[in-house]
């Protein structure tokens, strides 16, 4: 689903550069390497992860693609793409983005489900931003909330928080971290994971990301 659509504009801004520029359209990419794949707090995947990723934005507007190993003896699956677009922007201090994203599986079938998401948040001041994330699963009529805090007491190094709830006999989900920005494109961070149905866990990760276009 949506793939043409983004095989297309990525073709437009990496083999057309003059008219991607005439668009306004940047691409970027990246990947992130983590000794876990969790979401939600809970483990998809048994050991390290690698997880690439490519974007196309054009005046707010942008889809893109994810993707990660997992562990099929976790959640039944050996592998998971997610496709995405939305409408992002800022006016003054407030931020908001809204999008839609589509998860597939591999084995035993592709397709699994949708959400309607939606991200919230101010930046009151230049080192501290608060928000709400919300993903909104229509088929299953299930929600997923979390509320999210940033703090960046240097120019390298950043600190966050998270709480989240699942409804309809979900789960409650939290988590603490820190992250060192190397360089302008390559990051560390870990982040400790902790949920009221499983046990807690830290994650190291290492991220790099670069613009195509």
């Amino acid at each position: 689903m949506r793939s043409l659509l983004a095989a297309s504009a990525l073709a437009l801004g990496v083999s057309v550069p003059g008219l991607a520029a005439a668009q306004d359209l940047s691409v970027s990419a990246g990947f992130t390497l983590t000794s876990r794949y969790v979401s939600s707090g809970i483990e998809q995947t048994k050991g390290a992860a690698f997880q690439p990723w490519v974007e196309a934005e054009i005046a707010g507007f942008y889809f893109g693609a994810w993707a990660s190993n997992t562990t099929k003896s976790v959640i039944g699956h050996s592998a998971e793409i997610d496709l995405y677009l939305g409408y992002r922007n800022q006016i003054g201090i407030f931020a908001y983005d809204v999008g839609y994203a589509r998860y597939f599986y591999r084995n035993p079938s592709w397709d699994c489900c949708g959400e309607i998401t939606l991200d919230l948040s101010v930046t009151p001041v230049e080192q501290f931003t608060v928000g709400l994330d919300i993903a909104h699963d229509p088929s299953a009529d299930v929600t997923n909330s979390a509320v999210y805090a940033s703090f960046a007491p240097m120019d390298k190094i950043t600190l966050d928080a998270t709480y989240g709830e699942i409804n309809k006999g979900g789960h409650s989900y939290w988590s603490v971290g820190a992250g060192y920005a190397v360089t302008d494109s390559l990051g560390l961070s870990l982040a400790y994971h902790d949920t009221d149905i499983s046990k807690g866990l830290a994650v190291l990760s290492l991220d790099y990301s670069f613009s195509i276009r």
